[in-house]
């Protein structure tokens, strides 16, 4: 099957999910993150070989690591609302090796994956805003002049509505765009780390001119262009 790890009420995975069904043959499930970390029983091996897992999640269902195909992993944040009524001390110990399993986990499976996690992100790889314009830059985006004050930086909102862009291994997917913007776009997207990335750019001065960027997108605006490409690397 093909897991697309996501909250319950995480909109733009129950659409990916809907509209991957169509695309490939395997089944497509969303996981969510609670699912994972209230499990009855976990088992995780990890050795110089690979790695195996078993779960056995609370409703009596079960998951290994040989059914799992392909990953979409939209995991913003761990849940602790379960440690809650914890001690502060052992609940700060419990989240960080939730975190720490977590990452392991998902860094372990051997299946293609939308987007691996990264240390400072479960989702995979975040840049705040000034690193973010720092990338585009060097990808050679254009960037509005930005400065950077005691309460952080200063970034004007754009004047016009946004173009939003995809890249998925490299392959740019949106409103088509001249040769070069496209390369720019798909250099920004390595420098990020991401496999899947999406991007918003404004038309400013005849140029397009870098806004923000998500390893979170919104699935909907790429529509079926999308989840066909992410289909292929899914099912690679």
């Amino acid at each position: 099957m093909i897991l697309i790890l996501a909250e319950a009420d995480d909109s733009d995975a129950l659409w990916l999910r809907a509209a991957l069904t169509e695309c490939v043959e395997t089944p497509v499930n969303v996981l969510t993150p609670t699912q994972l970390v209230c499990a009855r029983s976990i088992v995780h091996r990890m050795s110089s070989d690979g790695g195996d897992f078993a779960f056995v999640f609370a409703d009596g269902s079960s998951l290994g690591a040989s059914e799992v195909r392909g990953l979409v992993n939209r995991m913003s944040k761990m849940p602790t609302a379960h440690l809650a009524f914890a001690a502060p001390a052992d609940r700060d110990y419990a989240a960080a090796e939730l975190q720490a399993f977590l990452l392991g986990w998902l860094a372990s499976l051997s299946c293609p994956m939308l987007n691996p996690p990264a240390p400072e992100s479960l989702a995979g790889a975040w840049h705040n805003e000034v690193a973010a314009l720092h990338l585009a830059t060097i990808a050679g985006l254009r960037c509005r002049p930005a400065g950077i004050g005691a309460d952080g930086p200063l970034l004007a909102p754009p004047d016009a509505a946004n173009l939003r862009h995809f890249i998925v291994d490299g392959r740019v997917i949106g409103p088509i765009l001249p040769a070069a913007e496209r390369d720019a776009l798909e250099q920004f997207s390595h420098l990020w780390g991401a496999r899947l990335l999406q991007v918003d750019t404004v038309i400013e001065e005849g140029r397009l001119t870098f806004v923000d960027a998500s390893v979170l997108p919104r699935y909907p605006t790429g529509g079926r262009p999308l989840v066909r490409a992410m289909a292929q690397v899914l099912s690679a």
